[in-house]
């Protein structure tokens, strides 16, 4: 994001990686020096904390397990990061993760899982988002698992396994982005699932099961020769004495298509990985997603995959009919261990070239507008990562546009800043440099901010800055790349390091994980490192996401490193694909957001839905901006589709308020005379957006006025290349990073040669006029898929030097049909019949490939379901399971049809009113009257549209909208008020007076400042978490009224308001009422000697003042806010606790129940991490650590040195035996005894030779 909350890391970067080109492959690992200490700053700044947090400041290790530590180093910015990554303390398990299709959460007792299907539009009018939330189904698990916290066994590029122990059972479930599935190994007790309600058993099979839930169906499968005991809401299995067993939730309840899953259910996913190619000569990006599996039983391979829509809209291997509900629309299965995408790449340019005769600005105006930019504050950008990165972005785009007006000073004071401020923070010394945080294998530049370093927020953005001002500087000073660091590395290898912290894209994990920010199977990054929230992860600014991206094409390709530059190409292709689809939903309403949502584009993209905010600001002009800038000439994306951009631009509803010249670039690449037009009437006015200046604005749209908007039908043979096209008349821009002359070939026919180091522009007639060359033949034509009556036909695509226009489709030597891709769907096809088919090419110009050879295709044998006439069954009973003012949740029993029921048709009084997919029973009509009845019922729709009759009309009426008095209270729980926006609360004063209003804040932090408005008077109020804040509101009259509360500096949740009436003198003074009880006393976390407390507010109608806290019976504490520490305790001791509330006048509420806490142990139980950080043990000197076994075993003691020299000696004495070691910097070494008693041990570990530092410290039982 930019004008917003983003994050930075610092060091030295500089890992010393001696990149080479690979060519057109996704690279593996290239050669790589291990760096030491020197080549990076060696501590974080005073007062910083290095790294990762939690929100109570606390420094955090990855949450992995042995076997999760071995990959290397941790990701973070996954869709599952708050599984590793545990931002909120007192969960140790997880947030919500959204693989899509299912959705899951880390428990004590498993893997909480649901399919969301249920459509929701939240949020304050104007600032709404859509989202298809978590509402679990089940949990997976073991009889009787209670597992203290859930780490990280393993991951792939889009998978991943966690790890739930207790000590004596264990669960391994595995997970991933379209898996349909989820694989679990377990020990030490029986399989479990246990749902939310009494599930429906529609299939029982023994060790298989097909059970609906909520409406959503899934599989449930146990190993050959195993049984499921279902009783009530637990469906338990020994598993045969097996130890593995797996779910999916199916697309139908189909007992056809659960078998067809049980085929797939043994094959247990191990590992995901995405590789791509970038093929020059044809601009084709290849991206390439493989699973490995092995099967637990059987000889079956493979397994099934859902697509997101910006993948099966690229890929030619869906061969399925299945599909499932998402929150980016419809996802299509395909059955395999792998599929491919293919995508053209369009094209990225440095900036804009000077169009000479064509140019329609004026250099003068141009020349003015740089010299207003060369100021001190340009040349000298100040503050943290992200704003000096701004600043360097900024500097980078004055300076061609210096060389365009022949000011050599300006463009020589240019590019001295850009490299000043990059050598400065790339050299490891002063006030702004990089840390590398070798625990969580990442840089963070300081000063760090928006979360970079506590959150590991948003490096790519950050870092996406400080490479684009790098490859302008290397265009224009090549040796810069290879002069020396202070550390004695090179400037180049330290941008290498960025580069690898955000997207890593070797296999060599050691230092940086693997594709940090991106997500290579949604196709776009996330910008929070821990997906610490209910929705799932986000990314706002999918803007600066591809300013990242494009910074590595031009980097790569100035530097000569394919591999960087083709991770450009491939990371740009897919965002392109996903930003247009997900973020701009681009294919029209109903296909990702869905139709009763009428934004045309989301700020905030969730791993439930899309939001229509930012985390900054309200304001339309920033939510929709977000996601433009920074403009630049790798913003060409954007112009793919130029009638979105009017629509976009039309939705603010008047000319841009703020980031005008923003808004202006992106008209351009609609209407460029138009946007010339908006500028010249504002331009000596309006003030530029922070990273943007009057002189490349203006540049900007003068460029594309004379070019025109961009044509995606035409590519180039090299990757720096940009296309427009005015009238009849287009211009080829191309530039050559490299040192000699080359000769760039478009896909249209036309070339040119362009200069080293030069951006060119040429005009030219369409050479395609007279185009007398045929494309070439078609390849590979198959049949991927076919029914009785269909068959579905691919191959590859064909070339050509004009470009491909069709494909002309014959059946049987007739042609048949006509299509623009590569793919065909044959209908009305008689079953079990052979038919021929043969595919030909055809230009624009006419012109015809020769055929592809013919091939023969049996349709199946005929179907029962072909001629279906049987309707499905009525469906059942509808209820209502929620209501609002505005709204009705219904909700009804599923139909079943012997060919699977496809929709379901709900009348509101009479009328369709909307149609969901068959597997969904239940759906919520909004934009209802209040207080207002309607009458609903349903009926079934199989796939030959045979309709079911409609189930019983049931009438359901909404809630009356009530407001709540004052003096009284007006809410309990006023809910989230995102930063930046406003809050009502409507209240009808029963009696006029002055009226103190008391507010609580139940968020987790502190230091929040709101703005409470009321009755003509507001007031800027800081509040803390917990606390009640009071104001005084004088004259207020009776009648209806509004609270508005504004969250000023962040995003706050309030609980309770309420209200008291001071007339006649402060009624407060003789107050008498007591406040309410508090509810909810729970310990969230304890040690063996403290215990965590916590509770909901109490309200009152003064205020509530304090909380006091009993311990046995005494009071221990007196605390203001809604939780208690109480340290001092006894290990394994059970200590009785209880809370009441205080007024001001000490009127005191009842007790809450007791609660029960026993404190932990003194020993750490064995297995388990003994300590992440055991630290210094001084020569002479020893650490003890008691150790619980609790039962006789055979103990391995792993051992971590944090040492940074080899050869380090030490003592281990444990069990009665002293074991001497010596161990290398960062090794680990492992310690077994055989047969130890159970009961409490003592572990010591003594220096014996030297200083020693301790990292992790871990027990075992083999």
């Amino acid at each position: 994001m930019s004008q917003k909350v983003r994050s930075t890391h610092a060091l030295l970067i500089g890992l010393s990686l001696l990149v080479a080109s690979c060519g057109n492959v996704a690279p593996q690992r290239n050669s790589h020096t291990e760096v030491t200490a020197q080549d990076w700053g060696t501590s974080p700044p005073p007062g910083s904390k290095g790294g990762p947090t939690n929100n109570n400041g606390v420094i955090l290790s990855p949450a992995l397990t042995t076997n999760g530590a071995s990959k290397g180093k941790a990701p973070t910015n996954e869709f599952w990061s708050s599984l590793i990554f545990k931002r909120w303390a007192g969960n140790n398990y997880s947030e919500n993760m959204f693989a899509h299709p299912l959705s899951m959460k880390a428990k004590n007792s498993g893997l909480e899982i649901s399919y969301p299907t249920q459509l929701e539009i939240v949020g304050a009018t104007g600032l709404e988002k859509y989202q298809y939330a978590h509402i679990p189904d089940f949990t997976m698990g073991i009889v009787g698992l209670n597992a203290p916290d859930a780490k990280v066994d393993d991951y792939g590029d889009w998978t991943v396994t966690s790890y739930h122990s207790d000590g004596t059972r264990t669960l391994k479930a595995t997970f991933g982005h379209g898996l349909p599935f989820v694989y679990a190994t377990k020990t030490g007790g029986d399989a479990q699932i246990s749902f939310i309600a009494t599930p429906t058993v529609w299939s029982n099979q023994g060790n298989v099961l097909g059970v609906t839930i909520n409406g959503r169906h899934y599989g449930i499968f146990a190993p050959t020769g195993a049984t499921w005991n279902i009783s009530g809401t637990n469906v338990t299995s020994n598993l045969a004495g097996k130890d593995y067993y797996s779910i999916a939730a199916l697309p139908n309840n189909s007992v056809t298509t659960l078998n067809d899953y049980k085929t797939y259910a043994y094959n247990f996913v191990t590992g995901s990985t995405v590789t791509w190619t970038y093929n020059a000569s044809t601009a084709t990006l290849t991206t390439n997603f493989n699973l490995t599996t092995t099967a637990k039983e059987g000889t079956a391979s493979g397994t099934l995959q859902a697509l997101y829509r910006h993948q099966w809209m690229n890929s030619s291997n869906v061969n399925t009919s299945y599909t499932y509900v998402s929150p980016r629309g419809e996802m299509r299965v395909v059955r395999g261990n792998s599929f491919s995408m293919n995508q053209k790449f369009q094209g990225v340019l440095p900036y804009f070239p000077d169009n000479g005769s064509a140019n329609t600005l004026s250099k003068t105006e141009l020349a003015n507008y740089v010299n207003q930019a060369n100021t001190s504050a340009t040349l000298n950008p100040t503050g943290d990562s992200y704003w000096v990165g701004k600043g360097l972005g900024k500097l980078a785009e004055l300076v061609p546009l210096a060389e365009q007006v022949g000011n050599t000073a300006a463009q020589t004071a240019f590019l001295d800043a850009i490299q000043r401020v990059l050598q400065d923070w790339l050299d490891g010394q002063g006030s702004n440099y990089f840390y590398y945080n070798p625990t969580w294998g990442t840089l963070i530049g300081y000063p760090q901010g928006y979360g970079s370093e506590e959150e590991l927020n948003d490096h790519h953005f950050h870092w996406g800055y400080f490479i684009k001002a790098a490859a302008l500087l290397a265009k224009y000073r090549p040796s810069w790349v290879n002069g020396a660091t202070p550390q004695g590395k090179t400037w180049g290898a330290s941008i290498n390091d960025l580069i690898m912290d955000a997207a890593n894209w070797t296999t060599n994990t050691s230092q940086f994980p693997r594709l940090r920010s991106f997500d290579p199977y949604a196709g776009h990054s996330w910008a929070a490192g821990h997906s610490g929230f209910a929705a799932g992860n986000n990314q706002e600014s999918s803007s600066e996401d591809m300013n990242f991206s494009s910074a590595l094409v031009q980097w790569g390709a100035v530097t000569g490193n394919n591999a960087v530059r083709d991770l450009g190409i491939f990371l740009y292709t897919n965002e392109t694909a996903a930003i247009e689809q997900y973020w701009f939903n681009q294919s029209g309403p109903g296909t990702v957001f869905p139709a009763s949502y009428n934004k045309p584009a989301v700020g905030m993209v969730w791993g439930d839905g899309g939001a229509y905010s930012t985390w900054f600001s309200p304001e339309k002009e920033m939510i929709q901006g977000i996601n433009f800038l920074p403009i630049q000439a790798g913003s060409l994306y954007l112009g793919r589709n130029p009638n979105y951009l009017k629509t976009n631009y039309d939705f603010l509803g008047r000319e841009p308020n703020v980031w005008k010249d923003i808004f202006w670039q992106v008209y351009s690449m609609y209407d460029a005379a138009g946007a010339v037009s908006k500028f010249n009437a504002q331009a000596s006015t309006y003030t530029p957006e922070e990273g943007e200046s009057k002189a490349h604005t203006y540049q900007f749209i003068h460029s594309l006025n004379a070019m025109g908007q961009v044509d995606t039908s035409v590519t180039a043979n090299i990757p720096t290349y940009g296309v427009f096209k005015k009238g009849t008349t287009k211009t080829y821009v191309a530039y050559n990073p490299g040192t000699a002359n080359v000769t760039v070939n478009f896909s249209d026919g036309f070339n040119m040669v362009v200069g080293p180091k030069q951006v060119l522009s040429s005009r030219g007639s369409n050479p395609c006029g007279t185009d007398t060359t045929a494309p070439s033949i078609p390849a590979g034509l198959t049949s991927p898929s076919k029914t009785s009556t269909s068959v579905n036909l691919s191959w590859s695509a064909s070339t050509d030097n004009c470009g491909v226009a069709s494909y002309e489709v014959y059946q049987n030597n007739a042609l048949k049909t006509t299509v623009t891709g590569t793919t065909a769907s044959i209908t009305g096809l008689t079953a079990n019949t052979a038919y021929t088919f043969k595919v030909r090419a055809k230009d624009n110009a006419g012109n015809l490939s020769a055929f592809t050879s013919d091939l023969s295709v049996t349709t199946n044998p005929p179907s029962p379901c072909d001629t279906d006439t049987t309707a499905p069954t009525t469906p059942g009973a509808l209820s209502n399971p929620s209501k609002t003012d505005s709204s009705l949740t219904i909700s009804w029993g599923a139909s079943s049809d012997t060919c699977g029921v496809t929709a379901y048709e709900i009348y509101q009084n009479g009328v369709l009113k909307t149609t969901v997919s068959g597997t969904t029973t239940s759906t919520t009509i909004t934009g209802l009257s209040a207080n207002t009845s309607y009458a609903f019922k349903v009926r079934a729709k199989d796939a030959k549209n045979n309709l079911s009759a409609f189930n019983t009309e049931v009438s359901y009426t909404t809630s009356p909208i009530t407001t709540p008095n004052l003096p009284g209270t007006v809410t309990t729980n006023g809910g989230a008020i995102a930063n930046g926006t406003s809050k009502s609360f409507p209240v009808n004063v029963t009696s006029s007076g002055t009226y103190r209003l008391s507010i609580q804040s139940s968020s987790s932090v502190n230091s929040r400042l709101i703005n409470v408005s009321f009755n003509g008077t507001n007031y800027d109020l800081a509040v803390d978490a917990g606390q009640t804040v009071i104001a005084d509101f004088p004259n207020v009259g009776t009648g209806a009224k509004t609270i508005v509360i504004t969250a000023k500096s962040d995003s706050v949740v309030i609980g309770s308001i309420s209200g008291a009436n001071l007339t006649g003198g402060n009624v407060c003074d003789t107050d008498t009422t007591a406040p309410t009880t508090p509810t909810g006393l729970t310990s969230p976390s304890k040690t063996s000697s403290s215990v965590n407390l916590s509770w909901s507010a109490s309200s009152d109608n003064c205020g509530v003042t304090a909380y006091e806290v009993y311990q046995n019976g005494a009071l221990k504490t007196t605390v203001t806010g809604t939780s208690a520490s109480i340290t001092g305790l006894t290990a394994n001791t059970t200590y009785a606790f209880k809370v009441r509330a205080k007024d001001a006048k000490n009127n005191l509420s009842a007790f809450t129940a007791d609660l029960n806490v026993t404190t932990s142990t003194g020993a750490t139980n064995v297995p388990g991490v003994v300590s992440t950080n055991v630290g210094a043990i001084p020569n002479g000197t020893n650490k003890t650590f008691s150790l619980n076994v609790p039962t006789t075993s055979n103990v391995r003691i792993l051992i971590t040195s944090n040492s940074t020299f080899n050869s380090t000696s030490f003592t281990v004495n444990f069990n009665g035996t002293t074991i001497p070691l010596s161990v290398n910097a960062g090794q680990t070494v492992p310690i077994d005894f055989a047969g130890v008693g159970a009961g409490v041990k003592t572990l010591t570990i003594t220096a014996t030779s030297a200083n020693v530092s301790i990292g992790k410290l871990e027990t075992q039982t083999y």
